[in-house]
């Protein structure tokens, strides 16, 4: 929603200008040949907060650096082969930009820095290719000046922390899995509301991502505690998947043995009791005093349990307990991580770096943004040469650009549409100023008075994310469309206006395969997600990946939250999906591998086949109802094992892994046939 700009959004812009104007008056001052990149690098680099800006700063010099490289040594190779060289910019503004995607960190800017630096300095000298190493030390210099500019005003003499608001929204988000938990635990399971508040949680917390990934570019004396912030968000964004098979159970336990649901009632009221109230405790012992008295019972509810009516029922009450204990000590661990988030200096050491874990990546995805930018090179390169246009190469160079910049998002077309007509102004306004208002001015503080009357109102508006776009476009283009120097250069109006059609043909390019390249709707993207979820699940089944828990529920909670961001009320219903149906059956498969060594024999022939099964199943090789007959099978083997506790513990697993993948199934120990066609 738009809105008009508060005083933090103009004091933002005024920052913002006032390093557009030093680094612009630093260009003049050096006689730079470009002055106006030090003026438009500010704005794509600039940033409400410090430790936004210096991730941002930080990887756009390391990737300038390396475009520049890479122009200096491949570009001079091919100077006598137009067609081979554009060839050549556009694989490796492919390669770049698909490499970024990999690395959802601040790191993944560099990549794509490196690709499109080599087109900002290669295209503009294709006519004299000679001059590339002044050119590329130019750029470098030039670029690298408007990063200083922007962090001297943003990062150090102005800085907004952004410790204060990752705090805040790390407690908001934290407060509403405490409601949604007590709600879950207390309330009759609605499994469409549930899933409506699930996914809402799902998308705040990735949104947190990344604040919390540009929380280790935060000034130095609040560094260490926010390092804490992946940790708490990896423990606590797992707390749905638990309350998902808590619900099931729940759900399953009150419809087969009332008399076992009610007699854990109190118990769920005091845990949902302790989740709403636990937040809001002072830091300290006295706060996990609660979930000690809590394991207690749990304990004490796992030794002796309600006489059941069906061992059906008794394996749901005993997995219940067995997951309301996960969830104590989730939670628990949630509250000590928030203490060290929250503290000045933390008792324990804060975790590396490096100890990020990669989320998922669609392989496909990638390759068709790679594919879309190498595209829109080529094909601008093809026309400008076949053609003979005199602005041609921005044309080839402008389409690579915009698909770099947008390439992040899972559908760039929107974004690009709103940066094609910002740079329609961009070109309209720049022809105000380059015939009507620069011939009048005399003077750098006039031409700084006639920038600030746009760039001002502009840069106010921009912090909004609907209006991003569209005034990014305008700050960056509008000053090369211009090619603003420290003189005023007069010059005719056919070369200015072809100059503003290749840049516009170029973004217009860019959106037209974007559309084509990644523009394929909601349910595919979802449909892509599941298809990956249960690729994952048939490899941990045949024992083709290592079972990693931190790994695996990265992985699949990756793809939770992307299907969130995607799947509203509406498309929820139109594109049918077991959300986090196949992480659960994954963890209790995990279980059953820790717990075979130590099964009987036919117990652990029955859980081996059982996982084949699964396999089979995943990858579309076996009946849904098969698969169920298998489970419930191996539950059976394990159930004839007497009183092995391994066997039980496996038999709770299977019982996890079969309500994760047929929640509406009746008891496998009711007597008749299992129902034909049972959904997975």
């Amino acid at each position: 929603m738009l809105r008009a700009p508060t005083l933090e959004d103009w004091l933002y812009s005024a920052r913002s200008f006032a390093a557009a104007a030093l680094a612009l008056w630093i260009a003049f001052s050096l006689d730079l040949p470009r002055p106006y990149w030090a003026m438009g690098t500010v704005y794509i680099v600039a940033q409400p907060f410090a430790g936004a800006l210096r991730a941002k700063a930080t990887w756009r010099l390391v990737g300038t650096l390396c475009g520049g490289l890479f122009s200096i040594l491949v570009f001079p190779q091919l100077v006598n082969a137009p067609p081979l060289a554009a060839a050549v910019l556009a694989v490796w503004i492919g390669l770049c930009l698909a490499a970024s995607l990999y690395d959802p960190t601040p790191r993944g800017y560099a990549f794509m820095l490196s690709g499109y630096t080599a087109a900002l300095i290669c295209f503009p000298i294709v006519d004299s290719p000679q001059t590339v190493f002044d050119t590329a030390i130019w750029r470098m210099i030039e670029i690298g000046l408007g990063i200083l500019c922007a962090w001297l005003m943003h990062g150090v003499l102005f800085p907004r922390q952004g410790a204060p608001r990752v705090l805040a929204a790390s407690r908001a988000w934290l407060a509403d899995l405490a409601r949604f938990g007590a709600d879950s635990l207390t309330r009759p399971h609605d499994p469409e509301r549930f899933s409506a508040e699930r996914r809402r949680i799902a998308r705040d917390g990735a949104a947190l991502a990344g604040l919390f990934h540009q929380a280790r570019y935060e000034a130095a004396g609040r560094r260490a505690p926010l390092l804490w912030a992946g940790r708490l968000h990896e423990h606590a964004r797992a707390l749905p998947t638990l309350l998902t098979a808590i619900g099931e159970r729940g759900r399953s336990l009150a419809a087969l043995d009332p008399a076992a649901d009610a007699a854990l009632s109190p118990l769920r009221q005091d845990i949902a009791g302790w989740l709403s109230a636990s937040l809001a405790q002072p830091p300290g012992p006295n706060r996990l005093l609660g979930a000690q008295r809590l394991e207690a019972r749990l304990a004490e509810a796992a030794r002796h349990p309600h006489p059941a009516a069906d061992p059906w029922a008794a394996l749901l009450r005993d997995g219940l307990v067995e997951r309301l204990r996960e969830l104590v000590n989730h939670w628990r661990e949630s509250l000590l991580l928030t203490e060290r988030l929250q503290a000045e200096r933390p008792a324990e050491a804060a975790p590396a770096a490096a100890d990020h874990l990669p989320g998922h990546v669609d392989p496909l995805l990638v390759a068709l943004s790679g594919l879309a930018a190498t595209g829109a090179v080529l094909i601008g390169a093809t026309l400008w040469i076949g053609s003979g246009w005199s602005h041609g190469a921005s044309m080839a160079m402008m389409g690579g650009v915009a698909l770099c910049i947008f390439g992040q998002l899972d559908d760039p077309a929107p974004a690009l549409r709103q940066f094609l007509m910002g740079s329609v102004a961009a070109v309209l306004l720049a022809g105000l100023y380059q015939f009507a208002i620069l011939p009048l001015i005399d003077g750098l503080p006039l031409l700084l008075l006639a920038l600030g009357l746009l760039y001002l109102p502009i840069g106010a508006l921009m912090p909004q994310p609907g209006l991003m776009a569209p005034c990014l476009a305008i700050a960056v283009t509008l000053p090369t469309v211009i090619s603003l120097q420290e003189s005023y250069v007069a010059t005719d109006f056919a070369g200015f206006a072809d100059g503003g059609l290749a840049t516009i043909g170029g973004l217009g390019l860019a959106l037209l395969l974007a559309r084509l390249a990644r523009s394929f709707g909601v349910a595919w993207r979802v449909q892509r997600l599941a298809a990956a979820d249960r690729l994952d699940l048939a490899r941990l089944a045949e024992g083709r990946v290592p079972a990693d828990l931190r790994r695996l529920l990265g992985v699949m909670l990756d793809r939770f939250e992307a299907l969130a961001a995607r799947l509203g009320a509406v498309d929820a219903r139109a594109v049918p999906v077991a959300e986090l149906s196949d992480l659960r059956a994954a963890l209790n498969m995990l279980r059953l591998r820790e717990q075979m060594a130590a099964l009987p024999a036919a117990p652990r022939q029955a859980v081996e086949a059982l996982l084949q099964a699964v396999a089979a199943e995943a990858r579309g090789r076996l009946p849904a109802a098969a698969l169920l007959q298998r489970i419930d099978a191996t539950l059976a083997s394990c159930a004839a094992a007497g009183d092995s506790r391994a066997a039980r513990q496996a038999a709770l697993s299977v019982s996890g892994l079969r309500l994760a993948l047929f929640p509406a199934a009746p008891s496998p120990f009711a007597p008749g046939p299992i129902p034909e066609g049972v959904p997975a």
